[in-house]
């Protein structure tokens, strides 16, 4: 597997400035440079030899392609790490090596471990290299640097591994689209053939049923999955009008016709911070759930808003529904991709709405009241926030 992930410098420099990693950090470790440096044989022997003797990381090194490659990027590795300037160049090698090891599957919690073992190192040959009045600053830079590394690194291996992930699903939901439509034509056209009287018109029901079903979550898998990567356009939006959008585009569904709605939004605060797209989503997929969930002898749905915590810098928005609330069993799992306390449920809807109001900076949780219902609370940031 070969990951072509561009290196995001615009971050890594955000993470040099939040480590507060400088220039003059660099300049106490050329200083000793050499006295490092020096050690990178000792250092790579070292490494080679404390990860062969863990045996989840003895197979890859006792079968190297070209023995002493490894040990030999160690010793550049360590080398590179007291002489190099913080340069796009110096971040793109660091990026590089991250994805590196999500290529070949090296378990994080290793690299985790050879920074560690990194440290440790470094320490020690400072305690014997480096005078007194200089070893403080010397290892308090190589801790910054070394945290830096980590982070980088980490930085890699979550975007990698994410992006394999997505990748599946995207993969899954593309393979199984084409399958499920020809299931449905062809049932249909069975149906049709059999005739309205047909006594087994009731099982051909059911798999039309399933595979309408399918069909919703294999699109709401491929959302979930592009909402995830897409960077988000957050700026103003009008919460009336996305909200009011989404009640349109809803408008079809069966139970719509049939639900009373009241609509009680806060005029003093009309505008949310948020990706447009995004809170259309998720209130759609809100609205979706509250409808669903209403009583089905008088269904009732209200939304409303109000400043969260008597602060403007947020709104609160609840959509309540006088449903029966979910089990206590189910709270836990009302947000987890494929669980659908409803039988009809694709197990995305809730997951989208919150992957969406947290791509905004929200949250949204659901609170049973029982006896009443069950409201739905939506945190989203509004322009006074500093977001």
């Amino acid at each position: 597997m070969k990951l072509n992930i561009p290196t995001p410098y615009h971050k890594l420099t955000w993470f040099l400035e939040k480590l507060e990693v400088l220039e003059t950090d660099m300049d106490f470790l050329r200083k000793y440079a050499t006295s490092f440096s020096s050690k990178q044989k000792i250092f790579a022997e070292h490494l080679h030899h404390y990860f062969l003797e863990i045996p989840e990381t003895s197979f890859f090194i006792e079968h190297e392609e070209r023995q002493g490659l490894l040990q030999q990027a160690w010793m550049d590795w360590f080398d590179g790490l007291f002489r190099v300037d913080l340069n796009q160049s110096f971040l793109a090698y660091l990026w590089k090596s991250g994805l590196r090891h999500v290529e070949i599957n090296i378990d994080h919690k290793f690299i985790v471990l050879a920074y560690a073992v990194v440290r440790q190192f470094c320490e020690r040959v400072a305690q014997i290299e480096v005078p007194p009045p200089d070893r403080e600053s010397v290892l308090f830079a190589i801790d910054k640097l070394i945290d830096f590394c980590l982070l980088i690194e980490t930085q890699a291996y979550i975007e990698a591994t994410t992006q394999c992930d997505l990748e599946v699903v995207k993969g899954f939901s593309h393979q199984i689209r084409n399958p499920l439509t020809i299931i449905g034509g062809n049932i249909l056209r069975l149906k049709k053939k059999r005739g309205e009287t047909n006594p087994e018109n009731p099982v051909f029901d059911a798999i039309l049923d399933e595979s309408h079903r399918l069909e919703k979550m294999v699109s709401d898998m491929g959302m979930y999955s592009d909402m995830y990567q897409a960077v988000p356009n957050r700026r103003e939006v009008e919460l009336g009008e996305v909200i009011e959008n989404a009640l349109e585009e809803i408008k079809d569904h069966p139970f719509f016709g049939k639900t009373r709605f009241q609509i009680a939004l806060d005029p003093e605060i009309p505008l949310v911070i948020g990706d447009p797209s995004d809170l259309h989503r998720m209130f759609f997929y809100l609205i979706e759930n509250a409808l669903e969930g209403a009583d089905p002898a008088d269904p009732y749905i209200r939304i409303s808003s109000g400043p969260k915590a008597l602060s403007k810098a947020f709104v609160e928005v609840q959509i309540f529904n006088n449903g029966t609330p979910p089990a206590e069993e189910d709270l836990s799992n009302l947000f987890v991709p494929f669980y659908s306390s409803k039988s009809r449920g694709t197990g995305f809807g809730l997951p989208i709405a919150q992957l969406a109001a947290r791509k905004s900076y929200g949250d949204l949780f659901i609170e049973p009241l029982p006896g009443k219902g069950t409201v739905c609370i939506i945190k989203l940031p509004t322009p006074d926030s500093s977001v």
